[in-house]
């Protein structure tokens, strides 16, 4: 072997770590009975576009890495949180979870896409986030240690609680959503029916419209009769998960049209303007009626908060001396007032007609 094959040898055993993946690819391209300048050159391109590979290859992970990380922050900081909570402790949630009954069926019926194991992790940090609230709150306003401390366990109670109804409460306003939905749907189906369409495809145009929770609903029973439940199964199972008057009302009209014939365009459009009607009685009723939670809420929140100062003014004048040091005053008027006004405005939204 001559000095110039043996400089060649060299050169291919310094290059071969980095040339082990395209090694098959690209050291073909050299000729057997080039020159030595040839080869050097051969080499250095070789070598270059290997760094290029390996540039982009890092450039692609970082890529992916930055957009699983962009997706990550996007996700509600709550769920990372009950996420890393249920890892450790998921013995004792699971544990916490078996005890509290229906929470699955409640779940279901809202439609809330978690599992239950989680949603009590989120039931367990909402909870202590609130007991800690309440335990600096009462800190604040200079109540004595132990009463603070049972005030933030209450507080815990309270948010616990909460959430253990959350579920209910976000069912009944899908329930609510969906009755005030449900003339505009009945419309809608009723156009199709007259054109010629299936009750089926009329319920499919619904699902992908844009109608809030019905549209959903209405999605999840085309996605049972696809997986072959029967029409009248996957529409009844609709009617017993709302467990409304509204709702049942329609499904029947449905069911006995198409079992003992008649327009069920017509019957719909029928159904659309008696609810139509009743939603409309039911507004006035509550238009009558929110004139006197006007009257309080303007005591509440202006009157009561006045007469309140003067009388611990004057009170502190007879005293001598402040009865309500000037912190809690501060953090009554800051918090205690725009909490009752706030529970006010949750009143007269609750008594809105659905």
């Amino acid at each position: 072997m001559g000095l110039g094959d043996k400089f060649i040898h060299f050169l291919e055993k310094l290059g071969e770590r980095t040339m082990e993946v395209s090694e098959t690819k690209v050291l073909r391209r050299i000729p057997e009975r080039a020159t030595i300048q040839e080869r050097l050159i051969l080499l250095k391109q070789m070598q270059k576009e290997i760094e290029k590979e390996k540039v982009s290859k890092t450039e692609k992970e970082v890529e992916k890495i930055l957009e699983w990380r962009e997706k990550e922050v996007q996700r509600p900081l709550g769920e990372r949180l009950a996420e890393t909570l249920l890892k450790y402790f998921k013995g004792p949630i699971e544990v916490l979870t078996q005890s509290i009954k229906g929470l699955d069926y409640d779940l279901y019926r809202a439609n809330i896409k978690t599992t239950k194991e989680m949603f009590v992790t989120q039931m367990i940090i909402t909870a202590t986030v609130l007991g800690i609230f309440s335990l600096i709150f009462a800190i604040l306003i200079e109540m004595p240690l132990d009463l603070s401390i049972m005030i933030g366990l209450l507080g815990f109670i309270g948010g616990f609680l909460y959430m253990r109804n959350y579920p209910k409460l976000t069912y009944r306003g899908r329930v609510a959503e969906v009755e005030r939905a449900l003339p505009y749907v009945l419309r809608h189906m009723g156009s199709l029916l007259s054109a010629g369409v299936g009750i089926t495809e009329a319920m499919v145009s619904v699902s992908i419209a844009d109608y809030g929770p019905i549209s959903e609903e209405f999605e999840l029973i085309i996605r049972d009769i696809r997986s072959g439940a029967s029409f009248e199964d996957a529409l009844l199972r609709f009617e017993r998960k709302m467990g409304s008057e509204s709702i049942s009302r329609v499904t029947k009209q449905i069911l006995r049209a198409m079992k003992f014939g008649g327009n069920l365009a017509d019957i719909l459009y029928k159904l659309a303007e008696d609810f139509s009607f009743e939603y409309r009685m039911k507004l006035l009723d509550y238009v009558q009626k929110i004139n006197g939670f006007a009257f309080i809420y303007m005591f509440l929140s202006v009157v009561m908060p006045t007469m309140f100062i003067v009388a611990i003014l004057a009170a502190s004048a007879m005293a001598k001396t402040l009865v309500i040091p000037v912190q809690g005053m501060a953090v009554l008027l800051l918090f205690g007032v725009p909490a009752i006004s706030i529970l006010m405005v949750i009143m007269i939204k609750r008594r809105e007609p659905r």
